[in-house]
């Protein structure tokens, strides 16, 4: 075999080798700086974003107190009403046929007694005394049917049990209703709650008189400040979500006009951390529960183990592992 293909091929192969040297060295020499971010101390603050709407604080629910056909009804949607005000009237003919037979009960009633005290005399039998007993106690049923059967005409005429206004509307003239039955609902719209509902993951770390903040989509550029409430100590569960319903009261500012209905963003502040170790929270690789960072140090970078705490808007508390000052690669 001759030399020369061999030493053609060491010179190919030292050839490709110097290429790969330069470019490697080109590349090191030419690698930017890793994107890096400093150890601060500062001030964290944790938040739970949710929605919300407006609702009546404490709502009435007008129901009728008597059964009968509706013949008339008083108010609609957006009525503001006074304490006593028709509401709705049912027919009082059957009310008034009711009061009829009261009033022909009771006649005969106090005739009966009439009759059975007459027969009786000043020394009456004891039969005669059992008679008249009766009749006196006949006597007081049918007048107690005729209270009954008045009241029951007053109360068909319906009324407003306080000032407000009229929300909804839950029945129509000819409409039958039943004792209890809903009619209407009034509220005071100048006394509103703001209900949110907080999802089960965030409700452990949501205290109660935590402070709220939140805009109405009427008022995207005016933020509300209010406090929370209540939270329901029983769950609702939605499309495979579980939630707790809560309550904010809060106080509008001069000049906006909030109705029933209206959404809002909410903010919800669960837990302030004032003069912690910040770095972002992107720089943070898990593995199982461990906690690593990068770490730039006199250019070369170095793998550490850290503690976390808080985490909110991108940024994570350091409970140990570095110091103020430090950088930390973002990957």
């Amino acid at each position: 075999m001759s030399r020369r293909p061999v030493r053609r091929l060491i010179l190919v192969a030292a050839g490709v080798l110097l290429v790969a040297v330069v470019v490697a060295a080109f590349l090191l020499a030419t690698r930017p700086e890793p994107r890096t971010a400093v150890v601060e101390r500062g001030s964290l603050e944790a938040t739970v974003e949710t929605v919300g709407r407006l609702v009546p604080r404490n709502p009435i629910t007008v129901r009728s107190p008597v059964s009968g056909r509706v013949q008339l009804v008083a108010v609609s949607p957006g009525d503001v009403v006074e304490e006593g005000d028709v509401i709705a009237q049912l027919d009082p003919a059957p009310f008034e046929e009711a009061i009829r037979r009261a009033e022909d009960q009771v006649a005969a009633a106090e005739a009966a007694l009439n009759l059975a005290e007459q027969r009786a005399g000043d020394n009456p039998s004891p039969e005669q005394l059992s008679a008249r007993l009766t009749a006196e106690q006949q006597l007081r049923e049918a007048q107690r049917a005729l209270d009954d059967a008045r009241a029951a005409l007053d109360a068909s005429m319906i009324l407003a049990p306080r000032a407000g206004t009229v929300l909804q509307v839950q029945t129509a003239e000819g409409a039958p209703l039943g004792t209890g039955a809903e009619v209407a609902q009034i509220a005071d719209l100048n006394d509103l709650e703001l209900q949110v509902d907080l999802d089960e993951i965030d409700l452990p770390h949501v205290p109660l008189d935590a402070p709220v903040t939140f805009t109405l989509d009427a008022y995207p550029s005016e933020e509300i400040e209010g406090r929370l409430e209540r939270i329901s100590p029983t769950a609702e569960t939605s499309g495979g979500t579980t939630t707790f319903r809560a309550t904010v009261r809060f106080t509008l500012p001069e000049g906006l006009v909030a109705r029933p209905g209206m959404n809002a963003d909410v903010s919800i502040k669960t837990a302030v951390r004032p003069d912690v170790l910040l770095i972002p929270e992107s720089a943070l690789r898990t593995v199982g529960r461990r906690t690593f960072v990068t770490v730039l140090v006199d250019g070369e970078e170095q793998e550490r183990e850290i503690r976390i705490g808080l985490r909110s808007g991108g940024m994570v508390e350091v409970a140990s592992g570095l110091t103020e000052g430090e950088r930390v690669v973002i990957p």
